[in-house]
């Protein structure tokens, strides 16, 4: 095996070892940002430990808009040095990523001369700020090529629309590369594992965490605490009384799903106004499906479980049909989820003009905390802080996550024996392209155990994760239960709209197997789950119309 995140009990055991011998540096929060900063630690040579108190990348890391972008609208706010500083890392994560982070053109449709101009001005400097660096440069299109690109745009409704490209992403794999890598370089991972106590001190920090899964309470000793615990911040900051006023606003941002039978969309994604026509939309080809979102509105409800409201999903498939014509109700929605971002509030009120930028800062003594910021430039965030903790311990390492790979060393080097090992063992091209688009290098040691338990199926039929991906998830990457594997390691919680749950659905059955669950609890894990994703997105499970058959871009496109 190329390398997992290791065993979780001893994991366990390793982290209550510190009292001895403390860690340099434990993080708080197991998205993005934590993981980055656990990354670059450890990248450094510390000695570095991870808690999350709930599954890795289960809060807003899983439920961004898949993108890596430089973040065309924040032009409008005049957040110049944030677009550049966006620009110049979705090129570097390019590079580190290749599997993960992957160019599309994105289509604005105009209708007016005026529109022409505006979006003109705005795209030569969106294409100045990254160093005129972008896969390809922003042209304009004529009417036929913008409906060319945009299948379900009405015939002749536009005057033509420009193209310039961004790039995409599955948020969880990026989060557990990054800390698939830490733990490679030495870091202790681990998942389910809550924060219930801090006592914060120059010389150790004692924190008391709680293992999520059997109730019990240990002690964890660090040099120094990182919390990068997003819209829980605040929750954090109480339990190291903390007197910090960082004035944090939760911005809730919904998304929907469709196949791509409802929303027949090419490779390219495109930009439509909000029936107000206050904001943009995106509408982007993701895994097979389509993905339409976002809202940007103040949340001040329960944190742990934002629901997608039917006043969401009505305001973004009227969007939808006044563009697109399409007819779409919810009988069409696959999937739908809300995430909610840690803004830190500005001059104004509505969320939408809150600053985007992140902070680092002291919370008490020994305890630093990192909050806002955006996917995209998480490394730049993590680096910052664990910089200002390094000098803070006088560790002189500068970090090395630029040139770190995320676990793909080279796409083709990995491709070709991967779809050569699936042909041999029966399966179609399409299995390898969609394994390597998830693991990138460890796509052969996934091949490797479907041969060796026999599970070459899919998971769910007509969609592509195999059935020994829940095995592989179990062993590899800390999946405790069904919800991380459906939600999080495959996505079918998003794709398909029985959630993975649907007739001919292996996973509770294969992780119950796994894990030495009962019957009873193969029952229980499937009622929770069900409970769980309806009361996020609001619909019962598998109202959606049927999804298209797995395809070779499923999981890349």
């Amino acid at each position: 095996m190329r390398g997992g995140l290791g065993g979780r009990e001893q994991a366990l055991e390793r982290l209550a070892a510190t009292r001895a011998e403390p860690l340099d540096l434990l993080v708080v929060g197991g998205g993005i940002t934590g993981a980055g900063a656990a990354l670059d630690a450890a990248s450094r040579g510390m000695s570095v430990g991870l808690v999350e108190r709930a599954d890795l990348a289960s809060g807003t890391s899983s439920k961004s808009s898949k993108l890596i972008h430089g973040g065309l609208r924040y032009l409008e706010q005049r957040e110049f040095g944030l677009v550049r500083e966006a620009s110049l890392e979705r090129q570097v994560l390019g590079r580190l990523a290749p599997h993960l982070v992957q160019p599309v053109p994105f289509v604005i449709p105009v209708t007016s001369r005026l529109r022409r101009a505006q979006f003109g001005v705005g795209l030569w400097a969106y294409d100045a700020l990254s160093n005129f660096r972008n896969s390809k440069f922003h042209r304009y299109l004529d009417r036929d090529e913008t409906e060319e690109l945009v299948p379900p745009l009405p015939r002749g409704k536009v005057r033509g629309g420009f193209t310039f490209y961004d790039s995409k992403t599955d948020d969880v794999r990026l989060v557990m590369e990054n800390l698939i890598q830490a733990v490679r370089l030495g870091a202790v991972v681990v998942n389910h594992a809550g924060v219930v106590g801090i006592a914060p001190d120059e010389e150790r920090v004692e924190v008391k965490v709680r293992d999520e899964v059997t109730g019990y309470d240990m002690f964890v000793h660090a040099r120094r605490v990182l919390v990068a615990a997003g819209v829980w911040t605040d929750q954090v900051e109480h339990l190291a009384h903390a007197d910090v006023n960082l004035a944090l606003r939760p911005s809730k941002g919904i998304h929907l799903v469709f196949s791509r039978d409802s929303i027949p969309l090419g490779e390219a994604g495109v930009f439509i106004p909000d029936v107000a026509r206050r904001r943009m939309l995106f509408v982007i080809p993701w895994l097979g499906s389509v993905l339409v979102g976002t809202t940007d509105t103040q949340y001040e409800g329960d944190i742990d479980a934002p629901p997608v409201e039917p006043e969401d999903r009505a305001y973004c498939i009227e969007s939808l049909n006044a563009s697109f014509g399409l007819g779409l109700t919810e009988a069409d929605i696959c999937g739908a989820f809300a995430g909610l971002r840690p803004l830190i509030a500005g001059k104004h009120g509505e969320t939408a003009d809150l600053s985007r930028r992140h902070r680092v800062y002291e919370m008490g003594p020994g305890v630093y905390g990192v909050t806002g910021g955006k996917l995209t430039t998480y490394r730049r965030m993590s680096t910052e802080a664990v910089d200002k903790i390094a000098s803070d311990l006088d560790i002189r390492e500068d970090s090395k996550t630029r040139w770190i790979k995320l676990g793909c060393s080279r796409l083709k080097g990995v491709l070709d024996p991967a779809t050569a090992r699936a042909r041999r063992m029966g399966m179609e091209a399409s299995v390898a392209a969609n394994l390597v688009r998830c693991y990138g290098d460890r796509a052969l040691d996934v091949l490797d155990l479907a041969a060796t338990e026999g599970l070459t199926q899919p998971m769910s039929p007509g969609h592509a994760p195999l059935a020994v991906e829940a095995i592989y998830a179990a062993r590899q990457e800390m999946a405790v239960d069904l919800e991380d594997v459906l939600a999080r390691r495959t996505r079918l919680a998003l794709v398909d709209p029985a959630g993975g749950m649907g007739p001919g659905s292996a996973a509770a059955e294969i992780m119950g197997a796994e894990l030495g669950w009962d019957r009873a609890e193969v029952r229980a894990q499937i009622a929770s789950y069900r409970a769980k994703l309806e009361e996020e997105r609001g619909l019962p499970l598998g109202s959606a119309a049927a999804p298209r058959a797995v395809t070779p871009s499923v999981r890349s496109g």
